[in-house]
């Protein structure tokens, strides 16, 4: 392990390692656990989903199609509109609209369909359309957090806290949305709550395996200069950290040793018993493998957390898909990603099918959030794409989710803006009331904690009481 690697993950993991388990992962009970994954860039879920064409003139389905024809590169024909409709989209009634699915999706219309997702229309999150200050604002879940305050704490770790446990980031950076809060400075943070976890199978400090040399028959470890190097390290720090005065500049470096080498034994005793399964190996490794690698090696590191759990004591897991800015040609540019999640074997597919065979109560105890800072605009560019806009969908999944529409999906008084450049989806629930939902579900209370709703809004009509069972 790198120097710079070594003190990253001291960092996240030295306060948290006192309170680890030994237990197998056998437990009946299966604590309720969140998954958040950010899509940085402002994803376009009105591309994901799509009213139903319709030849009625004035009608939202005919309206929607015109204003983005350009995307798809379309006539604006009735005829050739239908024809795109069905050459891109499955149909699909949810909560009794008839809409269409993109048909790399199939995985996400077969969750629709089983009441597992809930698409929570017109929600927003942030005041403005820039990237960096929108995502500082999603993450910490606070409308006051500023353009510079980039060491807040974010919600997921003021979550973990609560709840005395951590969160697992699996992404190649920890997010903001990590981070714990610090005990008197609400514009620092602190990150015991924090397990990096990016690298699940190569965790902690280097160990030869020695026994596996052995049990082939060779002698190797007696010559090989990373045996030798491994062992003599390990027997240094080990007789070193007994003679090393209290108070010592290098007492904190030895117990942050001492830590790291149990975590790192604890993970590869769990995962040496776990083998990682090839259809998520297939995510990131040959032929068929994910157009994000990137996204796929964060499948496995999810699942190997998961085979974890207790070890990590994790409650939250936090993953990322970026890119999503899709000024220029969005099909070119968002279709992938969304197979990449979506599609039948591929990301959150796999990792389902796996987990489910791992251990049937993690699905029934997990709920995926998948949100970005902002929207995009109603009305396609002349770059076969879409700018910045405000409000957005967020969705969330589970076995526990009472599926359906949350909020007007294609609501009528958007019919006159169609057709109007800048114009965007009317921000009419919070997305902090969202997440605060999800958090009550694991504890009561919790979501008011985490987040102050006082000033957050909700749609009329929406009633998430019983978003989750």
């Amino acid at each position: 392990m790198k120097r710079r690697d070594f003190i990253k993950l001291s960092a996240f993991t030295a306060l948290a390692l006192v309170s680890f388990s030994e237990n197998v992962y056998a437990s009946e009970v299966i604590p309720k656990t969140v998954i958040n994954i950010s899509l940085d860039g402002g994803p376009d879920f009105r591309h994901l989903i799509v009213p139903a064409f319709s030849s009625e003139e004035g009608s939202y389905g005919l309206e929607y199609a015109k204003t983005r024809a350009s995307i798809f590169d379309v006539a604006m024909t009735n005829e050739a509109l239908q024809a795109n409709f069905d050459d891109h989209y499955d149909a699909i009634n949810i909560s009794g609209v008839d809409c269409g699915i993109l048909k790399s999706c199939e995985w996400l219309k077969d969750e629709i369909n089983a009441q597992n997702v809930a698409i929570i229309n017109n929600a927003i999150a942030s005041t403005n359309r820039d990237h960096h200050h929108s995502i500082l604002i999603l993450e910490s879940g606070s409308l006051l957090t500023g353009s510079h305050d980039v060491e807040v704490s974010g919600w997921l770790g003021r979550g973990a806290k609560a709840l005395n446990a951590h969160v697992v980031s699996v992404s190649s950076g920890v997010r903001l949305v990590c981070n714990g809060p610090h005990a008197t400075d609400a514009k620092a943070h602190d990150n015991s709550v924090v397990i990096s976890n990016t690298h699940s199978r190569n965790a902690g400090l280097y160990n030869y395996d020695t026994q596996a040399d052995l049990d082939s028959g060779s002698s190797g470890y007696k010559y090989n200069e990373r045996a030798i190097l491994s062992r003599s390290l390990s027997s240094y720090y080990s007789a070193k950290r007994d003679l090393i005065d209290q108070g010592s500049p290098y007492e904190k470096f030895m117990k942050h040793e001492e830590k790291l080498r149990l975590f790192g034994d604890q993970l590869k005793a769990r995962l040496d018993t776990v083998a990682l399964p090839q259809s998520i190996i297939n995510l990131y490794e040959g032929e068929n493998t994910l157009s994000s690698k990137y996204f796929g090696r964060q499948i496995r590191s999810l699942y190997d957390s998961f085979a974890s759990q207790d070890i990590l004591s994790m409650r939250y897991a936090s993953l990322e898909y970026t890119g999503w800015d899709s000024h220029k040609h969005q099909r070119a540019q968002i279709e992938a990603k969304y197979s990449d999640m979506f599609g039948a074997a591929k990301g959150l597919a796999t990792l389902q099918s796996e987990l489910e065979l791992l251990n049937s109560g993690i699905n029934d105890g997990s709920v995926i959030i998948i949100s970005g800072e902002f929207g995009r605009q109603l009305k396609s560019n002349g770059d076969n794409g879409t700018d910045h806009g405000r409000g957005n969908s967020v969705l969330v999944i589970g076995k526990k989710i009472n599926g359906g529409f949350y909020g007007d999906p294609f609501p009528s008084d958007e019919i006159d803006k169609l057709s109007v450049k800048n114009e965007d989806i009317t921000g009419k629930t919070s997305i902090f009331q969202i997440y605060a939902r999800v958090l009550e579900w694991q504890e009561a209370g919790l979501g008011e904690s985490v987040f102050d709703l006082s000033a957050q809004a909700i749609e009329d009509g929406v009633d998430f009481s019983n978003l989750l069972s």
